[in-house]
């Protein structure tokens, strides 16, 4: 029986995880990426934004329409006298139908740039999909992590549970051969009862966990998904080298604030665009009535045209819009720069909290470690006489709180690395 008790407590040391990376959360992540709706709704807006690209450069091409029109006077118009001087017709139907093919040559830089703008707004709904991306798996990580924390705490509180009810069994018999009173089987008793409630309550919220997992992956919410036994150390290289210029080339957001800013400048562009020289050919025909010799019956016509315009004075329109599009850019700038203060404060505190977490990690380990041995100590004065049973209760007790600051210490590692991930923009859905 002692050494019963003396495994269920050093297993403890078996279980400092070797340095590795939980591949389960991969698949998380990926399950997550599909099914999020956040992301789906960026696709779309991705796939408009380039359908919209090829509107811009569908413009560059010429443009042929086809259109007529039928009007009926109801007081009809009288030609003009034919050359002999008879009366000439009456017209009280007027139709035609057109086709016309023309083609801009000079749109002061209208067309250029709305395509140049069209291809930033594309490029802009790239990154914000990236960006949703990211999101996305750092939110699957940490249900994912909550999951396996809770197990691990379930499991635990079980052993726990256990170990205090083999040792009830022990009391037990020591209470029918009169060795010891009631009392030590009472303050044992309470004991297994405290720890029952732990189990039971571990239980729920380690099945609520994997609902909520199971709810950001898409899958049914009562599914058995497949959860790790326990939390991992991951294995991470200190560095700090160059983390921040790390993080803004790989961020999508610094991309995203890019393309915007390109995209306001084109704009400015397209503003000012309506307020400089045009200029544009064409060419068409059309058949109706009246004809070219003013006839009422219906006869083929041609045209060929050249437009030009050039705007000359709007009371200073022009200057004032593109000043309001100039601020519009000016907003954007500021909000890079507020944005990689953002990012640089969010790598910088998100390293050191890996460090820090990693450092309460092996603190975490090494009490638990002496928790162990006082179990151990304990255990061993019990069965010798020289300890009561409430010390023995107590350094199991204490044993278990270092097992769940332990378990913490993980979960606390594990999320802190996500979130540096997150923080460099290196989260991926593969190893």
């Amino acid at each position: 029986m002692k050494q019963f008790f003396l495994s269920i407590f050093i297993i403890t040391l078996s279980l400092s995880a070797v340095a590795q990376q939980d591949t389960l959360l991969y698949k998380y992540r990926r399950l997550a990426v599909d099914y999020q709706q956040q992301i789906k709704m960026a696709e779309h807006n991705l796939a408009g934004a380039e359908s919209m690209l090829e509107v811009a450069k569908s413009d560059f091409l010429p443009k042929f329409d086809f259109y007529g029109g039928y009007n009926y006077l109801g007081v009809p118009i009288q030609m003009a006298s034919a050359v002999d001087g008879q009366v000439g017709e009456e017209l009280q139907n007027i139709y035609s139908l057109d086709v016309a093919i023309t083609q801009p040559i000079l749109t002061g830089g209208y067309l250029k740039n709305t395509r140049a703008a069209a291809e930033s707004k594309a490029e802009l709904m790239k990154s914000y999909i990236s960006l949703s991306k990211q999101e996305v798996m750092i939110n699957s990580d940490f249900y994912y992590w909550n999951a396996v924390t809770k197990r691990e705490i379930s499991t635990i509180l079980t052993e726990y549970r256990d170990a205090i009810g083999k040792f009830l069994e022990v009391i037990q018999d020591r209470v029918d051969e009169e060795i010891v009173g009631m009392n030590e089987l009472y303050q044992a008793k309470v004991r297994y009862n405290d720890a029952e409630f732990a189990v039971l309550n571990a239980e729920k919220k380690f099945m609520i966990s994997v609902m909520e997992l199971n709810r950001s992956t898409g899958l049914p919410i009562k599914t058995a998904s497949d959860i790790a036994d326990s939390l991992l150390v991951i294995e991470w290289a200190s560095t700090e080298n160059n983390l921040k210029d790390k993080a803004l080339e790989q961020r999508p957001e610094i991309s995203m604030l890019e393309s915007q800013i390109s995209m306001n400048e084109y704009h400015e562009k397209i503003t000012a665009s309506k307020y400089n020289p045009k200029f544009g050919v064409g060419v068409g025909g059309n058949w109706g009535a009246p004809s070219p010799g003013l006839s009422t019956n219906p006869d083929f016509n041609f045209n060929v045209q050249a437009k030009v315009a050039i705007p000359i004075f709007y009371w200073g329109k022009k200057n004032e819009e593109v000043f309001a599009n100039k601020q519009v850019t000016e907003i954007s700038k500021l909000e890079m720069q507020q944005t990689q203060d953002m990012i640089s404060l969010e790598v910088e505190s998100s390293y050191y909290n890996l460090q820090q977490t990693q450092k309460q990690l092996d603190f975490a380990y090494s009490s638990l470690d002496n928790a162990s041995q006082n179990v151990t100590v304990m255990l061993d004065r019990y069965f010798e006489g020289l300890s009561s049973v409430l010390e023995v209760l107590d350094a199991q007790l204490f044993w278990q709180k270092s097992y769940l600051n332990y378990i913490q210490a993980k979960y606390n590692l594990n999320t802190a690395y996500s979130s540096y991930q997150k923080a460099m923009g290196e989260l991926t859905t593969s190893k």
